[in-house]
Protein backbone atom coordinates (compact mmCIF):
# COMPACT_ATOMS: atom_id res chain seq x y z
CA UNK A 1 0.00 0.00 0.00
CA UNK A 2 1.31 3.78 -0.70
CA UNK A 3 1.58 5.74 2.23
CA UNK A 4 -0.56 9.16 2.98
CA UNK A 5 1.03 10.84 0.65
CA UNK A 6 0.89 7.95 -1.94
CA UNK A 7 4.68 7.76 -1.66
CA UNK A 8 6.00 4.57 -2.42
CA UNK A 9 6.48 1.70 0.01
CA UNK A 10 8.91 -1.16 -0.26
CA UNK A 11 8.18 -4.76 -0.84
CA UNK A 12 10.16 -6.88 1.30
CA UNK A 13 12.39 -7.72 -1.14
CA UNK A 14 13.07 -3.85 -1.02
CA UNK A 15 11.24 -3.01 -5.36
CA UNK A 16 9.21 -0.24 -4.58
CA UNK A 17 5.31 -1.15 -4.76
CA UNK A 18 4.16 -0.12 -8.11
CA UNK A 19 1.68 2.87 -9.02
CA UNK A 20 -1.93 2.35 -9.08
CA UNK A 21 -2.89 2.46 -13.21
CA UNK A 22 -5.61 4.81 -12.03
CA UNK A 23 -2.95 7.33 -11.47
CA UNK A 24 -1.34 6.75 -15.18
CA UNK A 25 -4.56 7.18 -16.55
CA UNK A 26 -5.52 9.84 -14.87
CA UNK A 27 -2.08 11.65 -15.39
CA UNK A 28 -2.19 11.14 -19.23
CA UNK A 29 -6.04 12.36 -19.27
CA UNK A 30 -5.27 15.29 -17.26
CA UNK A 31 -2.15 16.39 -19.67
CA UNK A 32 -4.31 15.34 -22.68
CA UNK A 33 -6.53 18.31 -21.65
CA UNK A 34 -3.62 20.75 -21.57
CA UNK A 35 -1.95 19.43 -24.51
CA UNK A 36 -5.33 19.05 -26.68
CA UNK A 37 -5.83 23.02 -25.59
CA UNK A 38 -2.13 23.92 -26.22
CA UNK A 39 -2.80 22.87 -29.90
CA UNK A 40 -5.93 24.56 -30.15
CA UNK A 41 -4.66 27.88 -29.32
CA UNK A 42 -1.84 27.50 -31.57
CA UNK A 43 -4.05 26.46 -34.85
CA UNK A 44 -6.20 29.27 -33.39
CA UNK A 45 -3.50 32.04 -33.52
CA UNK A 46 -2.47 30.18 -37.60
CA UNK A 47 -5.88 31.00 -38.27
CA UNK A 48 -6.22 34.41 -36.80
CA UNK A 49 -3.55 36.02 -39.35
CA UNK A 50 -4.33 34.02 -42.43
CA UNK A 51 -1.55 31.26 -41.79
CA UNK A 52 -2.35 27.25 -43.58
CA UNK A 53 -3.65 24.65 -40.58
CA UNK A 54 -1.09 22.55 -42.12
CA UNK A 55 1.46 25.38 -40.50
CA UNK A 56 -0.08 24.75 -37.40
CA UNK A 57 0.42 21.53 -37.49
CA UNK A 58 3.90 21.57 -38.61
CA UNK A 59 4.66 23.70 -35.75
CA UNK A 60 2.94 22.05 -33.04
CA UNK A 61 5.19 18.27 -34.76
CA UNK A 62 8.38 20.05 -34.31
CA UNK A 63 7.97 21.71 -30.86
CA UNK A 64 6.53 18.89 -29.88
CA UNK A 65 9.40 16.42 -31.04
CA UNK A 66 11.85 18.83 -29.46
CA UNK A 67 10.14 18.54 -26.33
CA UNK A 68 9.55 14.73 -26.10
CA UNK A 69 13.39 14.40 -26.86
CA UNK A 70 13.80 16.74 -24.33
CA UNK A 71 11.72 14.89 -21.58
CA UNK A 72 13.04 11.54 -22.40
CA UNK A 73 16.45 12.46 -21.54
CA UNK A 74 15.07 14.37 -18.30
CA UNK A 75 13.70 11.18 -17.17
CA UNK A 76 15.21 8.31 -18.76
CA UNK A 77 17.46 6.67 -16.06
CA UNK A 78 21.38 6.38 -17.88
CA UNK A 79 24.27 3.81 -17.50
CA UNK A 80 28.23 5.41 -16.62
CA UNK A 81 28.36 6.17 -20.00
CA UNK A 82 25.27 7.95 -20.54
CA UNK A 83 23.04 5.39 -22.50
CA UNK A 84 19.41 5.26 -22.00
CA UNK A 85 18.33 2.43 -19.90
CA UNK A 86 14.60 3.23 -19.84
CA UNK A 87 12.46 4.80 -17.68
CA UNK A 88 12.18 3.97 -13.59
CA UNK A 89 9.13 3.15 -12.69
CA UNK A 90 8.66 5.89 -10.25
CA UNK A 91 8.74 8.40 -12.89
CA UNK A 92 6.34 6.64 -14.35
CA UNK A 93 3.47 9.67 -13.84
CA UNK A 94 4.94 12.04 -14.89
CA UNK A 95 5.74 10.37 -17.90
CA UNK A 96 1.97 10.06 -18.39
CA UNK A 97 1.47 13.38 -17.65
CA UNK A 98 3.96 15.30 -19.94
CA UNK A 99 4.85 12.67 -22.62
CA UNK A 100 1.04 10.35 -23.34
CA UNK A 101 -0.61 13.41 -21.96
CA UNK A 102 0.63 16.70 -22.79
CA UNK A 103 2.80 15.93 -25.92
CA UNK A 104 -0.02 13.40 -26.94
CA UNK A 105 -2.44 15.92 -26.86
CA UNK A 106 -0.18 18.64 -28.84
CA UNK A 107 0.98 16.90 -31.33
CA UNK A 108 -0.94 15.73 -34.02
CA UNK A 109 -0.25 12.44 -36.11
CA UNK A 110 -4.03 12.68 -37.33
CA UNK A 111 -3.46 16.57 -38.00
CA UNK A 112 -0.46 15.09 -40.21
CA UNK A 113 -2.15 12.28 -42.18
CA UNK A 114 -4.88 14.86 -43.05
CA UNK A 115 -2.58 17.29 -44.40
CA UNK A 116 -0.41 15.18 -46.29
CA UNK A 117 -3.99 13.49 -48.23
CA UNK A 118 -5.38 17.08 -48.69
CA UNK A 119 -2.05 17.58 -50.71
CA UNK A 120 -2.13 14.83 -52.56
CA UNK A 121 -5.98 14.98 -53.03
CA UNK A 122 -5.01 18.67 -54.20
CA UNK A 123 -2.45 17.57 -56.41
CA UNK A 124 0.47 20.06 -54.53
CA UNK A 125 3.23 17.73 -54.82
CA UNK A 126 5.40 20.21 -53.49
CA UNK A 127 3.25 21.01 -50.42
CA UNK A 128 3.51 16.98 -49.67
CA UNK A 129 7.41 16.84 -49.96
CA UNK A 130 7.24 19.44 -47.86
CA UNK A 131 4.88 17.81 -44.75
CA UNK A 132 6.37 14.34 -45.09
CA UNK A 133 10.42 15.83 -45.03
CA UNK A 134 9.28 18.52 -42.13
CA UNK A 135 7.67 15.84 -40.10
CA UNK A 136 10.29 12.99 -40.64
CA UNK A 137 13.24 14.73 -40.98
CA UNK A 138 12.90 17.72 -38.66
CA UNK A 139 10.79 15.89 -36.36
CA UNK A 140 14.25 13.53 -35.83
CA UNK A 141 16.03 16.56 -35.82
CA UNK A 142 14.28 18.19 -33.14
CA UNK A 143 13.97 15.37 -30.96
CA UNK A 144 18.07 14.83 -31.43
CA UNK A 145 18.77 18.51 -30.31
CA UNK A 146 15.68 18.33 -27.26
CA UNK A 147 17.58 14.94 -26.08
CA UNK A 148 21.01 16.97 -26.39
CA UNK A 149 19.74 19.94 -24.33
CA UNK A 150 18.10 17.46 -21.78
CA UNK A 151 21.52 16.09 -20.81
Amino acid sequence: MNGPNDAPTAHAHGQPERLAEWKLLLAAFAGGLLGSGARAGVQAAFAAVGLPAYGAHLTVNGLGAFAAGWLFARLAAADADGRPLGLPHLRRVREHLWSVGVLGGFTTVSGFAWDAAQAVGEGDHVRLVAILAFNGVVGIAAAAAGWKLGK
